[in-house]
């Protein structure tokens, strides 16, 4: 919620600053390539890309990764936990006013997400491991303003909703007990609707 908030503040900051006029530099860049700091904060490498389609439509493309590994405990009892996720958000854009990369603009774009994650438990008679897998697919829309702000720095923020659909299994093994290995298999899926925030910066050419 914090992130909607904030892009919130900075699309209306940056719109009613944008009163500017349209150059022939300006209409020359054509792609823009930035990174969207509020999913640096959730741990993801996220990269965003725009290319002007003519002077009013513009194409995206979102690529998010995140990876790590952790080690947590002490003692007799520790073990390690790593994570892997990794998604993508091509989409469409419709500029209301100015030209595309540069203006007020509404957009539309699905959702495709993929989420592992493997932890291993190591207690005073064995272990346990945790295998999780997730995947997401969904759809969104959200208004925005993208503005070159001198020399090709732009800034884009957006707000919107998004509904998505989220399948995952859980498998849970403990093998505290090896002639009786016990292993059981959990599955969640579930429709959801929430927020959507975007906020990228980087260089229009």
């Amino acid at each position: 919620m914090r992130s909607v908030v904030i892009c919130g503040v900075l699309l209306a900051t940056v719109a009613s600053a944008a009163e500017q006029q349209s150059t022939p530099e300006l209409e020359s860049r054509r792609t823009f390539i930035g990174l969207a700091p509020i999913a640096l904060g959730q741990g993801l490498l996220a990269v965003d890309g725009e290319r002007a389609l003519g002077p009013k439509l513009s194409a995206r493309l979102g690529v998010r990764l995140g990876a790590g590994v952790f080690k947590r405990g002490a003692g007799e009892f520790q073990g390690d936990s790593s994570r892997l996720s990794m998604g993508v958000e091509p989409g469409l854009r419709y500029y209301l006013t100015g030209t595309a990369l540069d203006g007020l603009w509404l957009g539309g774009n699905v959702e495709f997400s993929h989420q592992r994650s493997d932890s291993t438990s190591d207690g005073l008679t064995g272990q346990v491991i945790n295998r999780d897998r997730d995947w997401s697919a969904g759809v969104a829309t959200l208004v925005g303003y993208s503005m070159v702000v001198s020399r090709g720095l732009t800034i884009q923020a957006g707000v919107g909703l998004g509904a998505s659909y989220n399948s995952g299994q859980l498998t849970v093994r403990d093998t505290s007990n090896p002639p009786s290995l016990q292993e059981a298999h959990f599955d969640n899926t579930y429709w959801g609707i929430s927020e959507r925030a975007t906020l990228a910066l980087g260089w229009a050419f």
